[in-house]
């Protein structure tokens, strides 16, 4: 879905990768369409006509998405054009940043472990399981790194 800076995006790309983050916070967080919409305050059709990729998504609904679901929810968009999102500085975090960081670390020597799913190589499957610890984790980091970086 990410395609290089000299490429002419079109409102198709942009769909799918809307559609992709509705299916993500659905699966994620066992959301129907009706409770996804109460969250963000929209209509279920909205939800339902963006996760089909039936029309656009308003960008104050993905601006909602981003803010109800932390730093990292509308990435499949914001990979268009091959960024993430990353909290500031001044950005509460949800959790202890250093715990945040050891649990992500945990699940990964866990993943990798000789008796695992994967052995050594932490496969596909491995990571799906444990990608909430690794997004707080990450999340954890850029908000540190963000902090380091003001206080120059």
């Amino acid at each position: 879905m990410t395609a290089s800076r000299s490429a002419r995006l079109s409102s198709e790309d942009y769909r799918a990768a809307v559609g992709v983050i509705i299916r993500n916070l659905q699966k994620s967080g066992d959301l129907s369409d009706a409770q996804l919409a109460t969250r963000l305050g929209c209509s279920t059709g909205t939800i339902r006509n963006a996760r089909g990729r039936a029309t656009s998504l308003d960008p104050l609904i993905l601006t909602r998405i981003e803010q109800e679901f932390g730093p990292g929810a509308i990435d499949p968009f914001l990979a268009l054009g091959d960024v993430r999102a990353v909290p500031l500085a001044s950005a509460r975090l949800p959790m202890d940043p250093v715990l945040a960081i050891v649990e992500a670390l945990h699940s990964i020597v866990e993943a990798q472990a000789v008796d695992s799913e994967g052995g050594s190589r932490i496969t596909a499957p491995e990571l799906r399981k444990i990608i909430e610890e690794l997004r707080h984790g990450r999340t954890a980091l850029d908000a540190l790194i963000a902090r380091a970086e003001a206080g120059r």
